[in-house]
C-alpha cells in the first residue's frame, strides 16, 4: 500500500507532507538472535557504568549490545555499517506503525527513482491474461520496447531462452536483464507467428496518465499514482481532450494506491474554485495545517470511479470532490487510508525514516482512516472483470465505466 507522504528534515521539522508490492525483518535482529545463544554473562550493574550518562538506556543497550557482538560473534565481519541499519530498520519496525520504515541512502534513492516512475528497463507493461498467458499490457513511448517494435497484446513466451511454465509473474520478469546498457531476447508471439526481438535495457520514464475521449463529448483520464510528472501530465491530457471536444470526464482512481501530499493538492487544485480547502492535517499535539486551491479550477461535470484499492491520496481527493459536489462517485468503497507519513533524514547514515506523522481529514472534517470513502452510486465488478487491470476491461464487463457514461449522458 502507497502512503501520503511529505519529504522534509529535521531541521525543517514540519513545512509539509500525502500492485505486487517490503522486507521489515532487519539483518541486526537476526544477529542478536544468534548471538543470544553463545554471549558470555555480562551483568547490567557493570555495563551500565561504561555505556550510560547522556546517552540514556537505549543508546546504552545498542552500544552494548555492538560491543558484544564485536568480541564473541563468530562469524563477525566488521560490517559496521550493516549492523547501524540493521539497528535502523529494527527501530522502525518497532515503532508498530505498519508504514514505518528505514530506507539506508542507496534504497532512499532507488525509492525517489520509483516515484519519480523513472526505472532502468526496456518499458513495458505486463499481466497474466485469462488463458493464462504473459501478455504485454502498455509499451511506453521512447523506451526500448517501442523503437524494438514490441506492441500491446503481444504475449511474451521466452526472456533470455526462460519460458514462462512454472513460473510466478514476477520470477518471469526477473530473467530481464535490467542493467544500463544489457541486451536481452524476447521471444514474442504475435497471432500465429513467433518473433524475436534484442532490446538493450536503458533509463526509461512510464506516465502516471492514460487518457482518451469515450465519446464524442466525453473523455476519460486515468490516474495510475500521485507521483512523479502526474500534475502536468493531468493537465495535458485535459488540455487536449477539450481540443478533442470533451464537454464532461470520467476521471479513474480505480487502483491508484496514492502518493504524494502535494501532488494531490496539485491534482485537486485543477478542477476546484480557488480557496477551497482541499484538506487539512492534524498532527499528534492538535496542531492543524489546511491546504487550499490557488487556482479558479476547471468547471466540467464529471464522475470520479473508484474501487477498494482507491488510497490515501486517491482518498484525500476524492473526499474534497464528494464533500463539493464536484463530482459524481462510482465504484466500491474506497481503503480506507487517512493518515499521513513523513520523511526524516538521518544525518549520520544519510538514510531516510518515514514515520505516520498525521491525519488527514476532508472539507467537511471527516477522517477515511479505517473507513473510506462510499461513493454516490455503488456499482461491482464481476470476477472476471477483476481479472484484468483497469486500463485493459474490455468495455462490455466495466460495469462502473458503462456506469459512468451513462450517468454524464443523463
Amino acid at each position: 500500500m502507497e502512503q501520503i507522504y511529505q519529504t522534509t528534515n529535521e531541521s525543517e521539522k514540519r513545512e509539509s507532507r500525502i500492485g505486487k508490492r517490503v522486507l521489515l525483518i532487519c539483518c541486526f535482529l537476526i544477529a542478536i538472535a544468534l548471538t543470544a545463544s553463545i554471549v558470555y554473562a555480562v551483568t547490567w550493574s557493570a555495563a551500565r557504568k561504561q555505556y550510560t550518562g547522556e546517552d540514556g538506556d537505549l543508546v546504552a543497550a545498542v552500544r552494548e549490545l555492538r560491543d558484544i557482538i564485536r568480541e564473541h560473534y563468530f562469524y563477525y565481519d566488521a560490517d559496521e555499517k550493516q549492523l547501524t541499519d540493521g539497528v535502523l530498520k529494527g527501530l522502525a519496525a518497532a515503532t508498530g506503525d505498519t508504514y514505518a520504515e528505514y530506507y539506508t541512502k542507496e534504497e532512499y534513492a532507488d525509492l525517489t527513482k520509483q516515484n519519480d516512475r523513472t526505472f532502468i528497463g526496456i518499458g513495458i507493461l505486463t499481466q497474466v491474461n485469462a488463458n493464462g498467458d504473459v501478455e504485454i499490457l502498455e509499451v511506453y513511448d521512447n523506451t526500448p520496447a517501442s523503437e524494438a517494435g514490441l506492441e500491446p497484446g503481444d504475449l511474451i513466451r521466452e526472456i533470455n531462452g526462460t519460458g514462462y511454465e512454472g513460473l510466478t509473474l514476477n520470477d518471469f520478469l526477473a530473467n530481464v536483464q535490467a542493467e544500463d546498457g544489457a541486451a536481452n531476447t524476447f521471444v514474442i508471439q504475435r497471432g500465429e507467428e513467433m518473433l524475436s526481438f534484442e532490446i538493450v535495457a536503458r533509463e526509461v520514464h512510464t506516465p502516471a496518465v492514460s487518457y482518451r475521449m469515450l465519446t464524442d463529448t466525453i473523455g476519460y483520464i486515468h490516474l495510475l499514482s500521485f507521483h512523479g510528472t502526474c500534475v502536468e501530465e493531468t493537465q495535458t491530457a485535459i488540455k487536449e481532450l477539450r481540443e478533442a471536444g470533451m464537454r464532461s470526464l470520467v476521471f479513474d482512481f480505480r487502483d491508484n494506491l496514492g502518493g504524494s501530499l502535494y501532488d494531490a493538492i496539485d491534482i485537486a487544485d485543477i478542477f476546484l474554485p480557488k480557496d477551497y480547502i482541499v484538506t487539512t492535517l492534524r498532527s499528534r499535539d492538535g496542531d492543524t495545517v489546511e491546504y487550499k486551491t490557488k487556482q479558479s479550477g476547471l468547471d466540467i461535470r464529471m464522475v470520479l470511479l473508484l474501487n477498494e484499492y482507491s488510497a490515501s491520496a486517491s482518498e484525500l481527493v476524492a473526499g474534497a470532490f464528494k464533500d463539493y459536489g464536484a463530482a459524481y462517485l462510482i465504484g466500491t468503497k474506497t481503503y480506507g487510508k487517512g493518515i499521513v507519513q513523513s520523511f526524516f533524514e538521518i544525518k549520520e547514515t544519510k538514510g531516510w525514516i518515514k514515520i505516520t506523522t498525521d491525519a488527514y481529514y476532508t472539507p467537511n472534517g471527516v477522517c477515511v482512516q479505517d473507513h473510506g470513502i462510499i461513493p454516490d452510486e455503488v456499482v461491482e465488478l464481476s470476477e472476471e472483470a477483476q481479472s484484468y487491470s483497469i486500463d485493459r476491461i474490455p468495455f462490455d464487463l466495466d460495469l462502473q465505466l458503462q456506469a459512468a457514461i451513462a450517468y454524464l449522458e443523463d
